[in-house]
């Protein structure tokens, strides 16, 4: 049994299995779209002789992820409230040894990798967790002294900034960065800011968002390609034109499965950041809806736990990751279909990718471990168990009365 921080035992049930069910599916769209663009980037950008380079890294990838998912599922989440600090250490670490020579190296004119011989990490992803887990923490802890400005509001805004700004200047990552900013200050939300205060915030937020995209010209040039994509198509326009031309030509229903075009050479980064308007190329206007049906209840699943957790540590942990898997795949398909300006930033689950793929997993496990305890789920256990009915159950149907947890 796990303990909350008061003290109170509380006792487990099955974990959302609608939440297990989507993640799988989401992770088997992205085999899938590997499998099927594989054999023409594995010749063209890798020069690889295996047509199938992509795809079977994706496994190696999925297949390592699982293990950390099911190691985060049985994990109890108290144990998360103890090492956060030590989490977040080691993700200010990683992002401190980006600045060492040797031991970092740049893609794109942005330093995100550390190589670390046999594979390479992004410490930007671990920073993502690494943040929500530790201000769960802190916000329970100080949880009589968020709605004071100085107290709660400043030291906020001290650590997301700190971060936001390495991750913005030194990595040149505004997509990683906006994520961050957006899941903590919803967790900040969910503690209980202030209104004024939650203006405050915001208003700094978006001032300082905007020094940083005019203190770089190629944030400017991506920034006049959104306002108008077909003014240097060829150009700094090149790569929305080129996400639109093939979101266009999927129609209704898509060319079908391995029939894109532009694939072969025409989409920057087809299996990474621009994989949604293969989908959409190749899967057509319904493939696209289902992508984002599957992602919005992913999020109205991880939002329902943490309506249900039994403590404000598991309950603002819940909520923090829900909102990272929603801003970051809403910040990828709202730049595909030129609804945001275009940022690098990854598809969760489905784009290529070991780092951000394998973070992910370890957050959706920490996010089934509490909906272990959920706490409206414990009063549909015993009430099954009065009636001696043994069907299965899913975390957060049924009543949403809200028992004293089992001691």
């Amino acid at each position: 049994m796990s303990r909350t921080a008061a003290g109170t035992e509380l006792r487990a049930h099955h974990p959302d299995y609608v939440i297990a069910l989507v993640v799988t599916i989401l992770l088997a769209v992205g085999l899938v779209m590997m499998y099927s663009i594989s054999p023409v980037l594995s010749h063209k950008l890798v020069g690889s002789a295996d047509r199938n380079y992509y795809f079977l890294n994706q496994i190696k990838y999925i297949a390592f992820g699982m293990v950390v998912w099911i190691g985060a599922t049985a994990t109890p989440y108290t144990v998360w409230r103890k090492y956060a600090p030590w989490v977040l250490g080691a993700a200010i670490i990683g992002l401190l040894a980006l600045m060492v020579p040797g031991l970092s190296y740049s893609k794109y004119g942005a330093t995100r990798w550390l190589n670390l011989g046999l594979f390479s990490v992004q410490p930007a992803e671990i920073m993502k967790v690494a943040l929500i887990l530790y201000l769960a923490a802190w916000f329970e802890k100080r949880s009589g002294e968020l709605k004071s400005f100085m107290d709660g509001v400043v030291p906020f805004m001290v650590m997301v900034g700190a971060a936001s700004f390495v991750i913005v200047i030194f990595q040149r990552d505004m997509g990683t960065m906006a994520v961050i900013a957006a899941a903590t200050l919803g967790m900040f939300f969910a503690a209980g800011i202030r209104w004024t205060h939650l203006g405050v915030v915001m208003g700094t937020a978006l001032a300082a968002g905007w020094g940083a995209i005019i203190a770089f010209p190629h944030r400017m040039d991506r920034l006049a390609t959104f306002l108008d994509p077909t003014k240097d198509a060829t150009g700094s326009g090149y790569h929305i034109s080129q996400a639109l031309i093939a979101i266009g030509s999927g129609g209704i229903l898509g060319l079908g499965l391995g029939r894109s075009i532009q694939v072969y050479g025409y989409l920057p980064e087809a299996a990474n950041d621009s994989i949604f308007a293969i989908i959409a190329e190749e899967f057509g206007m319904i493939g696209s809806v289902m992508i984002i049906g599957l992602f919005g209840l992913l999020v109205y699943r991880g939002l329902k736990v943490a309506r249900g957790a039994p403590d404000m540590f598991s309950r603002l942990v819940a909520t923090g990751i829900s909102l990272w898997m929603m801003f970051q795949a809403v910040i990828n398909i709202g730049a595909m279909l030129s609804l945001i300006p275009l940022t690098g930033i990854p598809l969760p689950f489905i784009s290529y990718g070991g780092t951000s793929l394998i973070i992910s997993l370890f957050g959706i496990g920490v996010l089934l471990n509490i909906s272990k305890y959920t706490v409206n789920e414990v009063s549909n256990a015993n009430y099954r168990q009065r009636r001696g009915d043994s069907r299965t159950y899913i975390a957060g149907s049924g009543s949403l009365r809200r028992p004293k947890v089992a001691r």
